[in-house]
């Protein structure tokens, strides 16, 4: 399985669509599922892009006021 964190600005920045490709060829050489994580505040937007990109198994969605910040600590 690989976990591919979206770095996003409420919009799928092009590094993390490169960066699930890359997992999504992985995937296909029997490294398993592609998961997506979207963490932020009012990042739902996001998060259903993200689920709609090809090879992608699961979106996992941290959406909370407290990631507003974009800060490591709190992810």
């Amino acid at each position: 399985m690989a976990v591919q964190v979206a770095e996003h600005d409420g919009v799928l920045k092009p590094a993390t669509l490169n960066a699930v490709a890359a997992a999504a060829e992985l995937s296909k050489a029997g490294a398993g599922d592609v998961h997506v994580l979207v963490a932020g505040s009012g990042c739902k937007p996001a998060a259903d892009a993200a689920a709609q990109i090809a090879g992608v198994s699961k979106v996992l969605l941290a959406d909370d006021a407290a990631y507003g910040h974009g800060l490591a600590e709190n992810v």
